[in-house]
């Protein structure tokens, strides 16, 4: 167990000392004195400073000395050790910019607090007085409260269900002196042991409450189980961890909103269940939806479990890799269908690094041989190879020159060269010739990230299309919001 400290006893020895508090005594002039409580085990260097480090120097009376004596186990109200007490609240909303709470309900938790365990614990008061008249005067004020307990409570905690304890009077010792008494000492000291029961809490534990947002199912064709998992009389668990499912043949997803959005620009909009951007392949263009149906995203947002926070709530978005990009969002103040995103650079996609031989990092060989480009995670345009081309829209070659082109280059295209390549290949200028770098009929089971250096937009290759990294458009269960 990791270690943990609440000052559990501590609590219960200062609501006794608070117990005593403020009782007086009359002196013989008539006026009123307030006893002071002290905590009656002092260490030796606060012994030393209230004896003014002398020897010749006695402690002042009246005063009340509280301290522990005593810490058993109780084992008659030992309980079931693994129970769990689970409460669920819900706090009220606040306003963050007047720091007010609001009608609205805030978070939500779930505390799960661990069985205690019960002790008994035993203390002692010493009544430090000068005179007979003066414990007369304390313990009547006193012992007219134990009738036959006072209820204390160590905390104001709603979860806290050991806060409330007795404080019960066992024993009165009348008085530290002998008969006869004589001329040393004059201070009496008259001694209450007091007995409480307690209990020590482990810590508990906090969960924050969620919506299911989104469901997955899944069909699966076949599955294989470790035939060691195999219990006698049970047969194979199949929901073992050994268990490995094959042949997906069905995936539906189902989420708390079914709306697509589209990314693009730093923004994000809505998206209906059958409406899409165009165009959707590789484009210098941005893409624009397909349809007038505006939604807002305050529609969005009551949905979800929590409180919108501009700035602070996060969008994630899926990558075909099995990661997450994740900004902070705010919705535009001019128009509530634009959602404005601020990236996290830390979870963008790194950029594939690939040579000028084709290779990519960190493959055997990478690296090897001659290399044309200093920044192979990057091209420098995208164009299409009728339209542009050397000496008509491609001017002042450089060594290294990288391109990626959407349509089929064939020898026979003078400009080119003895060139080549297919559509969705990105090809390199080595001074005297072109080369494909990145053949795209080959790369069918590799994700590629690749940066158009003349709009720095990022592109993804997935196999079978380029598309815009984590721009574009996202269907239900790839994105996900946490306000």
């Amino acid at each position: 167990m990791q270690y943990f400290y609440d000052g559990q006893i501590r609590r219960y020895l200062t609501q006794t000392i608070r117990v005593f508090s403020n009782f007086v005594v009359k002196y013989g002039d008539g006026t009123l004195h307030r006893i002071p409580v002290v905590y009656g085990d002092a260490d030796r260097q606060v012994a030393s400073l209230m004896t003014q480090n002398s020897t010749s120097v006695l402690p002042t009376v009246p005063k009340i000395a509280v301290y522990i004596t005593g810490l058993e186990l109780d084992n008659s109200r030992l309980s079931d050790a693994t129970y769990v007490g689970k409460m669920h609240l819900r706090e009220r909303d606040v306003n963050t910019e007047t720091n007010t709470y609001t009608q609205g309900q805030g978070r939500n938790y779930t505390v799960e607090r661990l069985m205690p365990t019960p002790f008994v614990l035993t203390m002692k008061a010493d009544i430090w007085t000068s005179s007979a008249e003066q414990k007369l005067q304390v313990l009547e004020q006193i012992l007219v409260f134990f009738n036959p307990t006072l209820e204390i409570q160590t905390t104001d905690n709603y979860i806290d269900w050991t806060s409330l304890s007795t404080l019960s009077l066992k024993d009165v010792s009348w008085s530290s002196r002998t008969v006869p008494v004589g001329t040393q000492d004059p201070i009496d000291v008259a001694s209450l042991t007091l007995v409480a029961p307690i209990w020590i809490s482990p810590p508990v534990k906090v969960k924050h409450l969620g919506v299911i947002t989104s469901v997955i199912t899944s069909i699966y064709g076949n599955f294989e189980t470790d035939n060691n998992r195999y219990i006698e009389g049970l047969g194979m668990p199949i929901t073992s961890s050994n268990t490995t499912y094959t042949d997906l043949l069905d995936r539906n997803i189902v989420t708390i909103t079914e709306y697509q959005i589209q990314v693009y620009n730093n923004q994000a909009i809505l998206l209906g269940k059958t409406e899409n951007v165009a165009p959707a392949e590789i484009s210098l263009e941005r893409a624009v939806r397909q349809g007038d149906n505006t939604i807002s995203w305050e529609t969005v947002f009551e949905l979800y479990p929590g409180q919108y926070h501009a700035g602070s709530s996060t969008i994630f978005l899926k990558q075909p890799n099995g990661n997450y990009v994740i900004g902070t969002v705010a919705i535009n103040p001019t128009d509530p269908s634009i959602l404005q995103i601020n990236w996290n650079l830390d979870s963008l996609p790194s950029d594939t690094l690939i040579d000028s031989q084709g290779r990519f990092f960190p493959d055997p060989g990478y690296g090897t041989g001659t290399q044309y480009r200093n920044s192979p995670g990057n091209f420098d345009a995208i164009i299409n190879p009728f339209n542009i081309y050397p000496n008509n829209g491609i001017s002042n070659l450089e060594v290294g020159d990288r391109f990626l082109i959407v349509e089929d280059i064939a020898d026979t295209m003078t400009p080119w060269g003895e060139l080549n390549a297919n559509a969705n290949d990105i090809i390199e200028w080595t001074g005297t010739e072109w080369n494909v770098v990145f053949n795209s009929t080959q790369i069918l089971d590799r994700i590629v990230y690749q940066t158009n250096i003349y709009t720095g937009t990022q592109y993804v290759w997935n196999g079978v299309h380029w598309a815009k990294s984590y721009e574009g458009e996202y269907k239900v269960g790839e994105w996900q919001l946490e306000l």
